[in-house]
């Protein structure tokens, strides 16, 4: 008995004829009957009366109707799983993303790429940029995001790619800054401003640049992701140098120009992020479009921005 025994079956009992059922199925009438003979066979049971006109199912057969049915089902719908996993429109994925971006302007963009994909499986974890790197070098999930670590001793583990965008100033909207399109650094000197922890990398990167410009800073308040910044800088407590995602997540967290307005800045201070994928095992189609859009998407989003993108490949 097989699949296709079973199909030959299913078709004669719903058209109760042998040459209709060839008809339909683009078979012979004698290979129909052979397919017929071929189960009886193997089952070790008649599932017809024959006469000259009509064939007459057994009672066995509507049992078996019933199974085949239920067998031939599953294996349709795990043809569709298949193909559709095979063309990315079904499956699971294991996504890790630093917390500023996760809260806000990924999700945003999820929701546009699974509305598409309505058989597919996500399970988003929030990590920081290192332990995100660390979850992707072991292999334990399909993509991450996160803050780009100069250190490459896991790109043997693990697919880098470097995008970079030029930061902005938030400036409250009442503040003299805000009437500029470009603030130089030396404006900075002795404003009010709030910047990330001072062990993260972009902290040190905004101090290391203010210094090199001989720039006394007063950094009033400090955060672990730049997203709460916003709200002491809509409040006209400070200004903060930030990241363009940042920017493109503004007006998603009820951020409006009339409370903050993002400056270019005139000495441009880099942000540099990084999509990770794990280089030791082989990712879904659905895993390899989910990187590939979301890399376009920040990749447009920093265009948009005039944030001078930038992208490379970590080998």
């Amino acid at each position: 008995m097989n699949l296709h025994h079973l199909a030959v079956f299913r078709e004669v009992m719903s058209t109760g004829s042998m040459s209709d059922a060839a008809h339909n199925l683009g078979r012979t009438q004698p290979a129909i009957s052979l397919a017929l003979k071929s189960l009886e066979a193997s089952l070790g049971i008649t599932l017809f009366d024959r006469d000259t006109r009509n064939l007459r199912p057994v009672p066995e057969a509507y049992y078996l109707l019933a199974e085949a049915d239920s067998v031939l089902g599953q294996v349709a719908r795990l043809q569709r799983t298949m193909t559709q996993m095979q063309q990315g429109e079904s499956g699971e994925v294991q996504l890790a993303v630093m917390p500023g971006v996760s809260t806000v302007l990924f999700p945003e963009f999820l929701s546009d790429f699974t509305k598409a994909r309505p058989e597919i499986h996500l399970s988003l974890h929030t990590r920081s940029s290192t332990q995100l790197r660390e979850m992707v070098s072991s292999q334990g999930i399909d993509f991450g995001f996160g803050d780009y670590d100069e250190d490459h001793s896991r790109t043997q583990q693990t697919q880098i790619t470097k995008i970079s965008g030029d930061s902005f100033l938030a400036i409250p909207s009442g503040h003299a800054l805000a009437r500029s399109q470009s603030i130089s650094l030396a404006s900075l000197a002795d404003v009010p401003l709030g910047g990330m922890h001072q062990d993260h990398r972009f902290a040190i990167r905004v101090a290391s640049q203010l210094a090199q410009a001989n720039i006394k800073t007063n950094i009033q308040f400090r955060s672990q992701t730049v997203l709460p910044l916003l709200k002491f800088v809509a409040s006209g407590q400070c200004c903060a140098v930030v990241d363009p995602l940042t920017v493109k997540s503004a007006a998603l967290i009820g951020i409006t120009r009339d409370e903050v307005v993002f400056s270019k800045i005139t000495q441009a201070i880099p942000y540099d992020y990084a999509i990770l994928v794990p280089k030791l095992r082989r990712l879904s189609a659905l895993s390899k479009q989910l990187a590939a859009s979301w890399e376009d998407f920040v990749m447009t989003a920093l265009d948009d921005l005039d944030a001078n993108a930038r992208r490379d490949v970590i080998h």
